[in-house]
């Protein structure tokens, strides 16, 4: 889990220290095995950002790819806030029917994925989304991808517009992988 940089680690030997009194530079790491914060022991792991900020890490998992599994599950947060809000806006639906509910969620994800495919095949290689100061993308790659496709939805967007026709080849993909689904029914 993530912590705000106020909280105190306790070492082994009772010693206490701040975060900010590790005298990280920006970009550096830190790994502790065994500390204790808030009177839960555990392994930290610690990175100096820009702006005196830290990324605080706490939890039981294994200090050498704690920070992976953290950038593993931000990409799945990241999903989720979008699939709530941002365009997608699963969360506005006041269906209270469990398989109408599932076919809305089935449906808000298969756009998900084709907005983020677009997204990325156009940051790639048709217009590149533009870096913030801190080196992170300005807008995410799934809402790039649906400017690019509410751009191309327009009525005055030419057919033959690069990304219209890089849109169509990827749905064209879609319907022939759809057409190729043979569905199993469980019987029970």
């Amino acid at each position: 889990m993530r912590l705000p940089r106020h909280h105190l680690l306790t070492f082994a030997c009772g010693r206490q220290q701040a975060i900010a009194d590790l005298g990280l530079s920006r970009g550096q790491t830190r790994r502790f095995a065994h500390c204790q914060v808030d009177g839960v022991w555990g392994q930290v792991w610690v990175k100096a950002l820009a702006g005196n900020d830290f990324l605080f890490l706490f939890g039981n998992v294994g200090l050498a790819y704690m920070d992976q599994l953290y950038a593993k599950r931000w990409t799945i947060e990241q999903c989720f806030q979008n699939l709530k809000g941002r365009g997608f806006n699963l969360e506005a639906t006041h269906l209270r029917c469990r398989h109408k509910l599932r076919k809305l969620v089935a449906l808000v994800s298969l756009a998900y994925a084709c907005c983020l495919s677009v997204g990325t095949l156009a940051d790639q290689k048709l217009r590149p989304i533009a870096r913030k100061n801190h080196g992170y993308r300005a807008t995410s790659l799934s809402r790039h991808g649906l400017n690019v496709l509410r751009q191309l939805t327009r009525p005055s967007t030419c057919p033959d517009h690069p990304l219209a026709r890089l849109v169509e080849r990827l749905l064209d993909w879609l319907a022939r992988q759809l057409l190729n689904l043979h569905l199993t029914k469980i019987v029970g």
